[in-house]
């Protein structure tokens, strides 16, 4: 269920999340439209945001409805290897990094992002154990990650189109927009709504200046 907490938000993007009831995906890879039996894998598909909104704005518009997933490096290892990132929404509606699921795998999901100076590969994407900053990442040691899962969501018992991405019945995300001075472009950051995301000293569900989405699995 989408956190309480989310309904101190406001009305209108509250009811909206509140209305979402998120049921687990079951068959793994197999709810994903691109699934081939033969492999047990999937491939052609991206992530994007999707029912996006700002909670702070008269008419609740989000500036990146619809926009995919890039991937954002945090920890590089030696001179060009890197080992450790999460993944991030684009800034352009053009960007679409290519993911990949595979039911054979440490996770299923698995996203195509740079593990050295212009070198990509697909890396097991988790959810970062740490309640204030769910990050969807790569690399993050076993004892900091919880697996990504795949739900379904349901309004009033009716099943929604599309498959988004979350954990432990969650699949509200908070995302806020980052200047990388590295980047030609902005990006945006989504960390997962977990019970205990809000802020510590505050207490406060949202930063000031973090949205509210889903992500769901988009075909190219």
């Amino acid at each position: 269920m989408i956190p309480a907490m989310l309904t101190t938000l406001s009305m209108l993007g509250a009811a909206y999340a509140a209305s979402v009831q998120p049921v687990l995906a079951t068959g793994g890879c197999a709810s994903i439209n691109s699934y081939s039996p033969q492999t047990g894998s999937a491939e052609n598909f991206f992530l994007a945001a999707t029912g996006c909104v700002n909670v702070t704005a008269p008419d609740q518009a989000c500036p990146i409805e619809g926009f995919a997933q890039t991937s954002v490096v945090l920890q590089a290892a030696g001179v060009t290897g890197i080992s450790e990132g999460y993944i991030a929404i684009g800034s352009s509606p053009k960007a679409k990094d290519p993911m990949f699921c595979n039911d054979a795998a440490s996770s299923l999901l698995q996203g195509l992002v740079q593990m050295g100076e212009n070198a990509y590969t697909p890396e097991p994407l988790s959810i970062a154990s740490t309640p204030e900053a769910a990050l969807l990442m790569w690399g993050a040691p076993a004892d900091a990650i919880i697996p990504v899962e795949f739900y379904h969501h349901y309004v009033d018992g009716v099943q929604q189109d599309g498959l988004f991405i979350g954990a432990n019945n969650v699949t509200t995300w908070a995302i806020s927009e980052h200047a990388d001075p590295d980047a030609t472009l902005s990006y945006w950051s989504p960390r997962l709504l977990v019970p205990g995301s809000q802020n510590p000293v505050t207490g406060a569900p949202l930063e000031a200046d973090e949205l509210v989405t889903y992500i769901k699995v988009a075909y190219f």
